[in-house]
This record gives C-alpha cells, sequence and structure tokens, in this order.
C-alpha cells in the first residue's frame, strides 16, 4: 500500500511539475507571427516550369532534361499585424538535352546538343498571415502575391538551324498558399503550393529573430 501511495503521490508531483513548465512556457513562448520579428528560410522547389516546358524549333528534337532542383532563400519582416513584407532570391541550374538534325551527302542524322541554362531570381513579396483564423499554438497559415525578376542564360540556345549564347530577362508573378509549422519559437518548417514559374510547391526549413523589446500585437 506505501508502494502505491508513493507512486501517486510522484505522479501528481509530475503532472504538476509539467502543468507549470508548460504554463511557464506559454508565457515566455511567442505567437506563431511575432509583428517585428525577422524570418529567413531556404527551402528546394519541385515541378520546375523552366524544365518541363520549353519549345525547339523545326530542326532539333527534344530529350531529357537533368539538374537539380530550384533553390530558395528568403527574408521575411513582420511589418504590421497580420501582413508580412519579404526580399525573395532563388537560384536554378539544369541541362537541356537535345538532339539537332543535318543532312550530308550520306543522308541524315543527329548529333547530341547540351544547353546549359542558369537562372537567378529575386524578388518582393508581400504575406498575409491566417493565424488568427486558426488560432493554433504551432501552425502560421499564409498566403503570400508578388513579382520575381529572372534572368536566365542559355549556353547553346537553338536559333534557326544553329546555337546560340543568349540570355533572357522577364518578370513572372509570385502567387503561394502556405503554412509554417513551429518546433520551437525559433525554428519552424513550412511548406506552400502554388506559382513562381521556377516550382509548383517547394518544402523548406525557418528560423526566426527577435528579442523581448519588440512589441507583439
Amino acid at each position: 500500500m506505501k508502494y502505491i501511495l508513493s507512486l501517486l503521490c510522484i505522479l501528481v508531483s509530475m503532472m504538476g511539475l509539467s502543468q507549470q513548465d508548460s504554463i511557464n512556457y506559454g508565457a515566455k513562448s511567442h505567437p506563431t507571427y511575432a509583428r517585428r520579428s525577422i524570418t529567413a528560410s531556404v527551402s528546394i522547389g519541385f515541378l520546375d516550369d523552366y524544365k518541363q516546358n520549353y519549345s525547339l524549333p523545326l530542326g532539333f528534337q527534344k530529350s531529357n532534361t537533368s539538374g537539380f532542383a530550384p533553390v530558395y532563400a528568403r527574408v521575411e519582416y513582420a511589418l504590421y499585424k497580420h501582413v508580412s513584407l519579404a526580399a525573395m532570391f532563388s537560384y536554378d541550374a539544369f541541362y537541356y538535352n537535345y538532339r539537332q538534325e543535318f543532312t550530308g551527302n550520306n543522308g541524315s542524322f543527329t548529333r547530341n546538343k547540351i544547353n546549359k541554362t542558369k537562372v537567378f531570381s529575386g524578388g518582393v513579396s508581400a504575406y498575409y498571415h491566417l493565424n488568427h483564423v486558426f488560432h493554433s499554438r504551432h501552425i502560421d497559415p499564409f498566403i503570400g502575391a508578388g513579382l520575381s525578376l529572372n534572368n536566365v542564360s542559355y549556353s547553346a540556345y537553338p536559333q534557326g538551324d544553329s546555337t546560340i549564347t543568349h540570355k533572357d530577362h522577364n518578370v513572372s508573378p509570385y502567387l503561394k498558399l502556405g503554412a509554417r509549422y513551429y518546433i520551437t519559437d525559433k525554428f519552424s518548417i513550412f511548406g506552400d503550393v502554388g506559382y513562381d514559374k521556377q516550382s509548383i510547391f517547394s518544402v523548406g526549413f525557418s528560423c526566426r529573430f527577435y528579442s523581448q523589446k519588440l512589441g507583439i500585437k
């Protein structure tokens, strides 16, 4: 009987300490969206529009596309109550593999070509955070919109019946719907889906910086 009572006392004590720790943690922890905080993020994109959708002139035949997934970096500042602004950067590098058709004295033949492509992008975006709608201690849903300036360079761009080095500059819209899950007050993982020309969805990791002096409203 003594052992049972002792065990019950230990369990009650542990429950009390656990509850006290959770209360202290709640007092010290910040909400999923903290105004005036800065969040740095890195992520990897999937389903690259540059790799999947490209055209070739007559005399060229498509082959496979090889390379790496696009890499993103983002610095986000929580400016208003539910709105943050971000500077975005990304890098994408891959190879267009294709065949060029030729006609010689002995008939037609093909030669394999490799077009090394690099995409540097930079842009700005605004995010509206929906944590006040879902009331979660760990999840921060958001909607993002912005513009990206893309600088694309090709090593063997098909033109006419030949290839040239070529650079292209274009602007693409940025539209994303995603959510960030906070493992701790500072560290989180996130995923988003939408359109930015380089990927349909991406997953990544974030780190948030703030101090006790920051106003949180």
